[in-house]
C-alpha cells in the first residue's frame, strides 16, 4: 500500500496538475484558489513540468488565454473561484460554445455581497447554464481524481 498523506484540497489539486503536466496554464489568483496555482507554478519554475505559465491581467484573461491555446491543440488548464468565475462569464460561453477542452477546477466560494469569503456554490451554480461539465468533489482526495480524470 502506498503513504497516506494529508494533503488540502489546492494541494491535491495542483500535484494533479503537475502529473498531467498540460501545454498551458492561463492563471490568475483569486482566493481561496491561489494556493493551487502558486504550488503550480512552483512545479513550473522547480523544472518539475513544462508548462507555459501565462501570468495574465484578470480572469476574464485567463480564460481568454486559455480559449486561444486550447484553440491551437494544447492540453489547457486554469483555475477561479468567486468573483473570478463570475469575472469569466462572458468567455465560458465562448469556451463551451467552440467546444474547446479546457480543465478549470474551481474552488467554490461565495459570490460578494459585500464580502464573503465563506464556501458555497453560488459561483459555480451562476455558471450552470454555460455549457460546462461540472463535476463536485467532496474531499482532497476527490479533487485529486478529477483533476486527474479530466
Amino acid at each position: 500500500m502506498g503513504k497516506i498523506v494529508a494533503v488540502t484540497g489546492n494541494e491535491a489539486g495542483a500535484e494533479a496538475l503537475r502529473q498531467v503536466n498540460p501545454d498551458v496554464c492561463g492563471a490568475y489568483p483569486i482566493t481561496p484558489q491561489t494556493d493551487m496555482m502558486q504550488r503550480f507554478s512552483g512545479f513550473v519554475s522547480n523544472g518539475k513540468v513544462d508548462t507555459e505559465i501565462i501570468l495574465v491581467e484578470s480572469e476574464h484573461s485567463s480564460m481568454s488565454a486559455c480559449i486561444g491555446a486550447s484553440a491551437a491543440g494544447g492540453r489547457v488548464i486554469t483555475a477561479t473561484s468567486s468573483q473570478g468565475l463570475a469575472l469569466m462569464f462572458e468567455m465560458l460561453f465562448i469556451a463551451s460554445g467552440d467546444r474547446l477542452p479546457i480543465v478549470m477546477p474551481v474552488v467554490n466560494r461565495a459570490l460578494s455581497a459585500p464580502l464573503n469569503i465563506h464556501g458555497d456554490h453560488s459561483d459555480s451554480m451562476a455558471a450552470r447554464d454555460s455549457g460546462w461539465i461540472q463535476l463536485y468533489s467532496e474531499n482532497a482526495q476527490e479533487a485529486y481524481a478529477l483533476s486527474i480524470w479530466t
